[in-house]
Protein backbone atom coordinates (compact mmCIF):
# COMPACT_ATOMS: atom_id res chain seq x y z
CA UNK A 1 0.00 0.00 0.00
CA UNK A 2 1.07 3.66 -0.57
CA UNK A 3 1.36 6.54 0.93
CA UNK A 4 -1.75 9.14 0.72
CA UNK A 5 0.05 12.30 -0.93
CA UNK A 6 -1.72 15.60 -1.41
CA UNK A 7 -0.44 19.38 -3.21
CA UNK A 8 -0.95 20.52 0.26
CA UNK A 9 0.32 17.91 2.70
CA UNK A 10 1.04 18.96 6.32
CA UNK A 11 0.98 16.10 7.79
CA UNK A 12 4.52 15.19 10.15
CA UNK A 13 4.84 11.47 8.91
CA UNK A 14 3.93 9.31 6.23
CA UNK A 15 0.37 8.38 5.80
CA UNK A 16 -0.69 5.04 4.40
CA UNK A 17 -3.92 3.27 3.07
CA UNK A 18 -5.33 0.34 5.24
CA UNK A 19 -8.59 -1.50 5.92
CA UNK A 20 -8.87 -2.36 9.14
CA UNK A 21 -11.27 -1.90 12.41
CA UNK A 22 -11.09 0.59 14.96
CA UNK A 23 -13.39 0.78 18.15
CA UNK A 24 -13.18 4.63 20.08
CA UNK A 25 -14.49 5.78 23.35
CA UNK A 26 -14.94 8.91 24.43
CA UNK A 27 -12.91 8.81 27.90
CA UNK A 28 -15.91 11.79 29.06
CA UNK A 29 -19.08 10.41 28.49
CA UNK A 30 -17.47 6.50 27.77
CA UNK A 31 -20.03 6.35 24.07
CA UNK A 32 -18.12 3.86 22.10
CA UNK A 33 -18.83 3.32 18.41
CA UNK A 34 -17.20 0.77 15.79
CA UNK A 35 -15.35 2.15 12.55
CA UNK A 36 -13.59 1.33 9.66
CA UNK A 37 -10.15 2.42 10.15
CA UNK A 38 -8.48 3.73 6.06
CA UNK A 39 -5.68 5.24 6.45
CA UNK A 40 -2.90 5.34 9.26
CA UNK A 41 0.84 7.58 9.88
CA UNK A 42 2.67 7.29 12.69
CA UNK A 43 1.11 10.74 14.31
CA UNK A 44 -3.14 9.61 13.60
CA UNK A 45 -5.39 8.06 11.40
CA UNK A 46 -8.31 8.68 9.55
CA UNK A 47 -11.55 6.26 10.46
CA UNK A 48 -15.10 6.49 8.74
CA UNK A 49 -18.01 6.51 10.67
CA UNK A 50 -21.26 7.50 10.57
CA UNK A 51 -21.28 8.58 13.73
CA UNK A 52 -18.62 10.96 14.76
CA UNK A 53 -17.66 12.54 18.29
CA UNK A 54 -16.82 16.76 18.27
CA UNK A 55 -13.14 18.34 17.36
CA UNK A 56 -11.02 18.02 20.40
CA UNK A 57 -12.81 14.84 21.71
CA UNK A 58 -10.57 12.66 23.59
CA UNK A 59 -10.93 9.15 22.84
CA UNK A 60 -9.62 5.63 23.79
CA UNK A 61 -9.52 3.93 20.41
CA UNK A 62 -8.34 0.32 19.75
CA UNK A 63 -6.75 -0.38 15.99
CA UNK A 64 -6.90 -3.49 14.26
CA UNK A 65 -5.40 -4.04 10.89
CA UNK A 66 -3.67 -6.67 9.41
CA UNK A 67 -3.19 -8.18 12.23
CA UNK A 68 -1.76 -6.06 14.46
CA UNK A 69 -3.40 -4.05 17.48
CA UNK A 70 -2.57 -0.57 18.76
CA UNK A 71 -4.06 0.53 21.94
CA UNK A 72 -3.88 4.25 22.31
CA UNK A 73 -5.44 7.72 23.27
CA UNK A 74 -5.87 10.40 20.44
CA UNK A 75 -8.06 13.46 19.91
CA UNK A 76 -10.52 14.50 17.21
CA UNK A 77 -8.71 17.02 15.29
CA UNK A 78 -11.60 17.15 12.37
CA UNK A 79 -15.22 15.77 11.90
CA UNK A 80 -17.18 14.88 9.24
CA UNK A 81 -20.55 14.04 10.30
CA UNK A 82 -22.19 11.11 9.03
CA UNK A 83 -18.48 10.55 7.37
CA UNK A 84 -15.73 9.79 9.35
CA UNK A 85 -12.69 11.64 11.65
CA UNK A 86 -9.11 12.63 11.73
CA UNK A 87 -7.46 11.52 14.65
CA UNK A 88 -4.12 12.44 16.16
CA UNK A 89 -2.62 10.27 18.40
CA UNK A 90 -1.49 11.44 22.26
CA UNK A 91 0.82 9.33 25.45
CA UNK A 92 1.16 6.82 23.43
CA UNK A 93 2.66 3.97 25.53
CA UNK A 94 5.98 2.86 23.69
CA UNK A 95 5.37 -0.77 23.33
CA UNK A 96 2.12 0.36 21.97
CA UNK A 97 4.24 2.76 19.30
CA UNK A 98 6.46 -0.08 18.57
CA UNK A 99 3.29 -2.36 17.24
CA UNK A 100 2.27 0.85 15.10
CA UNK A 101 5.90 1.46 13.51
CA UNK A 102 6.01 -2.72 13.10
CA UNK A 103 2.04 -1.96 11.64
CA UNK A 104 3.64 1.01 9.15
CA UNK A 105 7.12 -1.09 8.28
CA UNK A 106 4.31 -3.73 6.67
CA UNK A 107 2.15 -1.10 5.25
CA UNK A 108 4.88 0.59 3.54
CA UNK A 109 6.45 -2.40 1.46
CA UNK A 110 5.46 -2.82 -2.17
CA UNK A 111 2.68 -5.73 -1.70
CA UNK A 112 2.04 -5.20 -6.11
CA UNK A 113 2.21 -8.41 -7.93
CA UNK A 114 4.12 -7.01 -10.99
CA UNK A 115 2.45 -7.83 -13.54
CA UNK A 116 3.00 -6.95 -17.51
CA UNK A 117 0.08 -6.78 -20.58
CA UNK A 118 -0.77 -9.84 -21.67
CA UNK A 119 -0.09 -10.18 -24.97
CA UNK A 120 1.48 -12.01 -27.54
CA UNK A 121 5.06 -11.38 -26.20
CA UNK A 122 4.03 -11.77 -22.73
CA UNK A 123 1.92 -15.26 -23.61
CA UNK A 124 5.25 -16.11 -25.91
CA UNK A 125 7.49 -15.47 -22.85
CA UNK A 126 5.36 -17.41 -20.22
CA UNK A 127 5.35 -21.00 -22.96
CA UNK A 128 8.88 -20.59 -23.24
CA UNK A 129 10.84 -19.04 -20.75
CA UNK A 130 8.78 -20.58 -17.88
CA UNK A 131 7.84 -24.30 -18.35
CA UNK A 132 4.62 -25.20 -15.68
CA UNK A 133 5.46 -27.53 -13.00
CA UNK A 134 3.50 -31.04 -13.14
CA UNK A 135 2.36 -30.37 -9.96
CA UNK A 136 0.34 -26.98 -9.75
CA UNK A 137 -0.10 -27.39 -5.82
CA UNK A 138 3.18 -27.65 -4.81
CA UNK A 139 3.71 -24.20 -7.18
CA UNK A 140 1.15 -22.75 -4.80
CA UNK A 141 2.82 -24.09 -1.52
CA UNK A 142 5.59 -22.67 -2.88
CA UNK A 143 4.64 -19.40 -3.58
CA UNK A 144 2.74 -19.05 -0.04
CA UNK A 145 5.70 -19.99 1.49
CA UNK A 146 7.51 -16.94 -0.38
CA UNK A 147 5.02 -14.77 0.13
CA UNK A 148 5.18 -15.60 4.10
CA UNK A 149 8.54 -13.97 3.63
CA UNK A 150 7.59 -11.19 1.29
CA UNK A 151 5.64 -8.69 -0.04
CA UNK A 152 6.12 -8.27 -3.84
CA UNK A 153 6.41 -10.97 -6.15
CA UNK A 154 8.21 -10.21 -9.34
CA UNK A 155 7.90 -11.39 -13.21
CA UNK A 156 11.46 -13.20 -12.69
CA UNK A 157 10.93 -14.44 -9.10
CA UNK A 158 7.70 -15.96 -10.54
CA UNK A 159 9.60 -17.54 -13.01
CA UNK A 160 12.59 -18.75 -10.89
CA UNK A 161 10.51 -20.45 -8.36
CA UNK A 162 8.37 -21.99 -11.31
CA UNK A 163 11.71 -22.65 -12.57
CA UNK A 164 13.13 -24.51 -10.00
CA UNK A 165 10.35 -26.79 -9.42
CA UNK A 166 10.62 -28.15 -12.78
CA UNK A 167 14.47 -29.24 -12.43
CA UNK A 168 13.68 -30.66 -8.99
CA UNK A 169 11.12 -32.51 -11.21
CA UNK A 170 7.89 -32.04 -8.96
Amino acid sequence: MSAVSGTAEKRRSPRYKCRGSAHLREIRTGFAIWATLTDISLHGCYVEAASTFSVGAQLSIILEVTGFRVETKAEVRIAYPGLGMGVAFSNMPEPERQHLRDLLATLSRPSAILIQRIGANTSAALQSDSPFPPDPALAMREITNFFEQRQMLSRDEFHRILRKLQKSGT
